[in-house]
């Protein structure tokens, strides 16, 4: 007879191989500052003209939002170098322009021209304590005549609950 073959000891604590260790995300080499100058300069500038445009109503701020979206897009897609990141910057300058404007455009649709009219209030009404006092002193009497709401009506049995 052979002798039972007995299976390696494992450790209590042992589990799964630990997964292997992913590589930290790196950031990308920074762009050159011409860069980032074209792309404040296209998209300052294409606001201030589409700004411009639409204030002297020479164009609706939808056509101006519209305009600058697409030029701006055919020139990014056409330009080189620092003109084609300029042309992003006009291109997201009148997205941000064409949002805008249809946003004013709903949100002022749905405004009503006028108010409802209010139907005419009624006059307050006259000789009446408040509401609180009144009952205040229909619950507590004796607590009222120490604090000094002593009234005349109290004492002739006036319910102001009736």
């Amino acid at each position: 007879m052979s002798k039972p073959t007995r299976s390696k000891p494992r450790h209590r604590n042992a589990g799964p191989p630990a997964a292997p260790r992913r590589r930290p995300i790196r950031r990308g080499p920074s762009p050159d500052f011409s860069m980032t100058l074209a792309s404040v300069a296209g998209g300052g500038g294409g606001a201030v003209l589409g700004g411009f445009l639409a204030n002297q109503e020479v164009l609706s701020p939808e056509t101006v939002g519209l305009a600058m979206t697409v030029g701006g897009a055919i020139g990014a897609y056409t330009l080189d170098g620092a003109a084609r990141v300029a042309a992003n910057g006009i291109a997201a300058a009148g997205a941000g322009q064409l949002a805008l404007s249809l946003m004013q455009k709903r949100a002022t649709a749905k405004a009503p021209a006028a108010p409802p009219a209010l139907p005419p209030a009624e006059p307050a009404r006259q000789g009446y304590r408040p509401r609180v006092l009144a009952n205040f002193q229909s619950i507590a009497p004796e607590v009222a005549t120490r604090l000094g709401y002593a009234d005349d009506d109290l004492d002739a049995g006036y319910d102001p609950g009736e």
